[in-house]
């Protein structure tokens, strides 16, 4: 393929991808100027910082609860605080190999220690980003970047730049991102590639801007680049759209961008979000507040009947302000009452308030309010509740681990293995496949029914315990130790191994055996004596007899 057809080919598959997204673009517009204002270009476009961004928003209901959605996500699931997953193999015989063991525990200290948990990637507060993007808008763009001589590193971008497409298994493997970058900016990322037109242009004024295509697309479907990348299942171009200029051509191993969404419905490619949902609510509730604030005006600072004759214009209503009148007149200026009742709308405005939280899911961020209606719970009970709030997340949990964290942790667990920072793993391991196991409070709560019932066993037989204890006969007790230290995922250093279990009994049996014999000696040897004192006694009185 000629080099222009290859970029007029790039140019004419962005315009498509964009036609399709289009019916989307008024939808995404209103969620943005109600919900996520800094991010509501869509079909309209505003000038950075502009004030006008939040000039429908008269109750930030809406706003907040995304924040709460975006920060109970971030907590609950990919939480920097504590462990969200770990790395298994799907032999659950193998994985208490200790070898293995170690070798999956030290892999998994390093993608934390070097890559989620560090400043330099820029992780947390991209995924905040991300997750903020999901409840706006049902779908976000983020990218896991690997650059020569720096670390892995994530960057968010914005849903209005990002033109996508499905593979056949209805996962995102397409992207083509359309974005503006400063002539400076383009020597300084793409170098001696960027046309000579664009370096003039850009000595003389610096900060111009110019359109950018980025095509990512599995190599099967790319046609016959000028120089195909090798062994790469991705493809990617840079194209100067202004100059029709190639700037760069790469592939990816794996497909960098992680598009995960919200909801899906069957036949759409971009997700669905709680703001969608809640749309109708959060207009209703932005216009009924437009409404009670008038009438709260109206209210404090009512409009004035004046008399059409008396009275020296203007009339001052500022504090302190002097009116004339004309003497021996009985007419004064009053104020109209208009009979509002603005306490009525606000109850309106509340119950259209708790829709809105609820279709975001913050209620399941919060700990159980009672109001009064029963006694104060205990810490399991709010546990309980708790956990079982989180299991009704489980669909949109799942769907966030199919195609946010389960690609995100396969892309950075193969960077850190390309760049020779994994050890090698034990012969064990050699052709068997990894998995990775959610640990997170989302995913806990999601095994936590399978506790419960055990739990409930042991309080359905206590009374029978009680007159027949040997019925524990029947239970494994290490086994269901086990079971539970596996639901709870609580940490691995805790647990003794079964080899060391057994050797700690066997000891504490042969003390146990060695008390009883050095007991049943000395009973034995006191009972010698004993016996030797009576015939001593008894010797000394025949003497005497």
């Amino acid at each position: 393929m000629a080099l222009g057809d290859l970029v007029t080919r790039i140019i004419q598959k962005q315009e498509s991808l964009k036609s399709f997204r289009t019916p989307w673009e008024n939808l995404w517009q209103d969620c943005g100027e109600y919900v996520n204002p800094n991010r509501g270009d869509f079909s309209t476009s505003r000038y950075r910082g502009s004030a006008h961004r939040y000039e429908k928003i008269y109750d930030t209901t809406a706003p907040l609860a995304n924040e709460n959605l975006a920060s109970g996500l971030h907590s609950y699931l990919t939480s920097p605080a504590q462990r969200w997953f770990v790395l298994k193999t799907f032999d659950d015989k193998l994985n208490q190999e200790l070898p293995v063991k170690e070798w999956l525990d030290t892999t998994t200290n390093i993608l934390y220690d070097r890559v989620f948990n560090i400043p330099e990637t820029n992780f947390n507060s991209q995924a905040h980003e991300l997750y903020l993007d999901l409840g706006s808008f049902g779908t976000g763009v983020l990218m896991v970047q690997d650059r020569a001589g720096g670390p892995v590193s994530f960057r968010t971008y914005h849903l209005s730049d990002c033109f996508i497409q499905e593979n056949d298994a209805g996962f995102v493997d397409t992207l083509y991102r359309k974005y503006k970058r400063t002539g400076r900016q383009l020597i300084e990322r793409f170098g001696k590639t960027v046309p000579e037109n664009v370096v003039k242009i850009s000595a003389k004024d610096p900060y111009r801007e110019f359109e950018v295509i980025h095509a990512v697309e599995p190599s099967e479907t790319y046609g016959e680049p000028i120089k195909k990348p090798a062994n790469k299942s991705f493809v990617s171009c840079y194209v100067l759209v202004e100059e029709k200029a190639l700037l760069e051509e790469g592939g990816f191993d794996e497909f960098p961008y992680m598009v995960p969404r919200w909801q899906k419905v069957a036949g759409e490619i971009y997700g669905r979000s709680p703001s969608m949902t809640s749309l109708p609510d959060i207009k209703m509730v932005n216009q009924m507040m437009k409404t009670i604030i008038k009438a709260a005006q109206k209210i404090t600072d009512p409009p004035l009947l004046v008399p059409d004759d008396g009275f020296i214009l203007p009339v001052r209503t500022v504090p302190g302000g002097l009116n004339f009148y004309r003497s021996g007149t009985t007419d004064r200026i009053e104020a109209l009452e208009t009979k509002a009742r603005p306490d009525i709308g606000l109850e309106m405005v509340q119950n259209r308030r708790e829709h809105i939280m609820a279709a975001f899911h913050v209620d399941w961020m919060q700990l159980p309010d009672n109001k009064g209606k029963s006694p104060n719970m205990t810490a399991t009970e709010v546990m309980a509740r708790q956990e079982e709030k989180m299991r009704l997340m489980g669909p949109m949990i799942g769907r966030l681990q199919v195609e946010f964290l389960g690609p995100l942790i396969d892309r950075v667990f193969k960077i850190m293995t390309r760049r020779r920072l994994i050890p090698e793993p034990p012969a064990l391991l050699q052709g068997m496949d990894m998995k990775i196991e959610y640990v997170s409070p989302i995913a806990r709560a999601q095994k936590t029914n399978q506790m419960f019932t055990i739990t409930r066993l042991f309080e359905s037989m206590s009374p029978l315990l009680q007159i027949k204890p040997e019925l524990l006969d029947n239970m494994n007790v290490d086994e269901t130790f086990r079971y539970f230290h596996h639901l709870l995922d609580a940490p691995p250093q805790i647990l003794n191994e079964k080899e060391e279990v057994e050797q700690v009994r066997q000891e504490r049996q042969e003390q146990q055996q060695a008390m009883a014999e050095a007991e049943q000696a000395q009973q034995e040897s006191q009972a010698a004596k004993n016996v030797a004192e009576a015939g001593k006694a008894n010797s000394e009185a025949g003497q005497i007899g």
